[in-house]
């Protein structure tokens, strides 16, 4: 389900107002500027993929369900391959481990 600029602004928004940070605090907390995220809650500028994944932990939510909203669908679908490879590989990995 994506979202307009505006509309993905006004969620990240409403993250950030849940846990009760400022755009500062979000800032020191991930490196992004506090103005950069203004224009981006304000539907200014589209969120880049890399901010997206900065701030999803910071907010508690899966980067993949941002990226999705946000319209990065072909990197969302390349995010879940990786994602599948390395599960695959876990029982490899777990293996070499335990020797």
């Amino acid at each position: 389900m994506e979202l307009s600029v505006k509309e993905i602004g006004q969620y990240l928004k409403q993250l950030r107002e849940v846990k009760e940070l400022t755009t500062r605090d979000v800032h020191i907390l991930c490196g992004v500027s506090n103005s950069y995220l203004s224009l981006i809650e304000n539907g200014h500028r589209r969120a880049s993929a890399t901010v997206l994944k900065k701030l999803a932990p910071i907010y508690n939510v899966n980067y993949l369900e941002l990226y999705s909203k946000s319209g990065y669908v072909d990197l969302e679908e390349a995010e879940k391959k990786e994602i599948e490879k390395f599960k695959k590989r876990l029982p490899i990995l777990r293996y070499y481990n335990e020797q």
